[in-house]
């Protein structure tokens, strides 16, 4: 979002708290009780749709009149440019989000949304009921859904970028000038609300994207100091893409990050979709925990995992139909399954810590797909986690496997 050294606004809200305009007992309705919330209970409010559900019931209360609120604020994520909360009579609150590129569309150009972020100024703008020529499609939205009056605010944070809380009535006076100043100085109060919880909110997608649920759970915990896990029973999915190295000193930079997010992408969805996680992403190779939780589920979270396998490798043979018409080289991967026990903890040094697996299970699972390579079988399994799946399965033998003392049989689906 734009970014701002300074807002009229903030000095024009300020200069209205210092008359006591805004309180004063002889106006139809007074902001005192609602700011006295904000800052008693409301502040320990930590989830953003109650805080606005909660919020709409004071302004109720205090009778501002309002039949719609929404909250847009800017954001750090790799997928989403804008989150915020919606808020109407007939639906409660909903949480909403913008993908990044919404500020190229035709629903934000044009926008008061677009008229605050760029002037860091509030729009107040009565509804005529005939629609007017060249109107933007948010007037025809307001229009039918009965509304007579809007007010867009904006809500600057501590490092100076322009949100937006917007307000609006069915109220046929609409927003008298007393109401636009009460609602600027509800805006500013809340602000510092909004900007900790949509910070927290950040905090957490970054810490979900980069480093998992689970991890992101476990540090928010408190598994902050070196050495801090757990042991976890698990089926454990170890893949590797094939001829990466190759692939990577002759495809262009571009070519090659599309292919490899691709593989990523797809693996990840079909082990997401069967309660699997990434642990980790290792050069071209991922780690995938599916937890077993209950022992007595053992053999159904083996089998969600051998039919996340599975479905990755019929998923990226579609993919590969489209890259081979396009003349592009196929996504190749090995993929080894085994069942097993390993500490997750917090290793490194002092001031760098990273979550890590730490066990021979691990160890056993990246050797097992090892073997696809030489066995040119792309998906096998060990011994332990073949007895525990319902498919048809055969053994392919008992090998040799790199830093594993004892030769293991390893498996196969029999229709692969």
């Amino acid at each position: 979002m734009n970014d701002t050294s300074a807002s009229p606004v903030l000095a024009a809200v300020a200069a209205e708290l210092a008359r006591e305009r805004l309180f004063g007992p002889s106006h139809d309705w007074s902001l005192e009780s609602v700011a006295t919330w904000l800052y008693t209970e409301g502040r320990f409010i930590a989830d953003p749709m109650t805080m606005t559900e909660v919020l709409v019931e004071k302004l109720d209360a205090a009778g501002a009149r309002i039949d719609r609120l929404r909250i847009s604020c800017g954001t750090l994520h790799p997928q989403l440019a804008a989150v915020g909360l919606s808020w109407t009579r007939e639906d409660g609150a909903r949480f909403w989000s913008g993908a990044h590129g919404v500020q190229q569309t035709d629903a934000y150009i044009g926008s008061p949304i677009q008229h605050v972020h760029q002037h860091a100024t509030p729009l107040h703008q009565r509804i005529d009921p005939a629609p007017q020529d060249g109107e933007h499609p948010i007037w025809q939205e307001l229009r039918a859904a009965g509304i007579r009056d809007y007010l867009a605010m904006p809500m600057i944070f501590a490092d100076r970028t322009v949100n937006v809380m917007t307000v609006s009535t069915r109220d046929p006076e609409g927003f008298s000038d007393d109401d636009v100043a009460r609602l600027l100085a509800l805006t500013n109060l809340l602000t510092p609300h909004m900007e900790l919880l949509v910070m927290r909110r950040t905090v957490l997608g970054l810490l979900d994207t980069f480093v998992g649920k689970r991890i992101s759970q476990r540090i928010l915990q408190g598994q902050v100091k070196r050495g801090d896990g757990e042991k976890i029973s698990a089926a454990f999915w170890y893949s590797d893409l094939r001829g990466f190295t190759a692939l990577s000193e002759t495809l262009p930079v571009d070519q090659m990050l599309r292919l490899l997010n691709d593989y990523y992408e797809y693996c990840a969805a079909a082990a997401a979709a069967r309660g699997g996680e990434i642990l980790q992403f290792i050069g071209d190779a991922i780690l995938i925990v599916f937890e077993i939780k209950d022992p007595a589920r053992t053999a159904e979270v083996c089998a969600a995992a051998l039919d996340a396998a599975v479905d990755a490798f019929d998923t990226i043979a579609v993919v590969n139909n489209r890259r081979r018409r396009a003349r592009q080289p196929t996504i190749e991967f090995g993929l080894g399954l085994h069942l097993g026990t390993v500490t997750h903890a917090n290793v490194g040094a002092p001031n760098r810590l990273a979550f890590n697996v730490v066990g021979p299970a691990v160890n056993m699972t990246a050797r097992i797909q090892e073997m696809t390579k030489s066995l040119l079988i792309p998906l096998l399994m060990s011994g332990e986690f073949a007895q525990q799946v319902p498919q048809p399965v055969q053994s392919v033998g008992r090998h040799d496997l790199r830093g594993i003392a004892k030769a293991q049989e390893l498996f196969r689906l029999r229709e692969l």
